[in-house]
């Protein structure tokens, strides 16, 4: 974990060396779901923001690198038929995505790329409120996530952008091997951000 933080500072700082690099932040909302358990729809909400670097390859060409926060999740409220039930799940997860970016006219900017991922901490909440950590599934500490996503740059330095995210591999093993429709476990998450680009060359 200590050599991801040390990578990610040295993305920050990367600016400091160069004249031809652009560095910014972003942050926003997530709207998450996960494939592989019982549940369905983009509803668990939560948080995301980051920083990033970017340099132009050739003409509106450009390579990025980032490192960013991100909560995903699953949530299922009560129904009519099962008022009492509920289920909340949030996973804390640190990014480093590395994308390629083709910007058009200055204004529409569309991405895809890897984003290797740390996994931090998780939380699993019913109807009787947070449950046990020793009854918590194994999820794997490193994961993989592929990633493809639009912005609209309104004024020079600010934009507006959705990016979705889904995992390469499972990040938690399948409860059922012998079942061959079940592959194991995979966040699926939607990203709305607003991004600031405060270096620009």
């Amino acid at each position: 974990m200590k050599n991801f933080l040390i990578l990610g500072l040295m993305v920050i700082a990367l600016p400091a060396f160069g004249q031809k690099f652009n560095a910014g932040l972003f942050g926003g909302v997530s709207a998450s779901q996960v494939d592989g358990d019982t549940y369905s729809g983009f509803k668990k909400l939560g948080l995301t923001a980051g920083a990033y670097v970017n340099r132009e390859i050739n003409f509106d060409i450009y390579w990025q690198l980032e490192i960013k926060y991100v909560m995903r999740g699953v949530y299922e409220g009560p129904t009519d038929a099962n008022p009492n039930f509920l289920h909340r799940s949030v996973y804390h997860y640190i990014e480093f995505p590395l994308s390629a970016h083709y910007i058009w006219n200055d204004k529409i900017q569309a991405e895809g790329g890897f984003s290797p991922e740390v996994f931090l901490n998780y939380r699993s909440w019913d109807q009787d409120g947070l449950q046990d950590p020793e009854s918590y599934p194994e999820n794997r500490r490193f994961g993989l996530s592929v990633f493809g996503g639009i912005h609209y740059w309104y004024k020079p330095v600010a934009s507006v952008g959705i990016r979705y995210t889904y995992s390469a591999f499972p990040f938690r093993d399948p409860q059922e091997w012998h079942n061959v429709l079940n592959r194991g476990f995979f966040h699926n998450v939607l990203a709305l951000t607003l991004g600031y680009r405060f270096l620009h060359h």
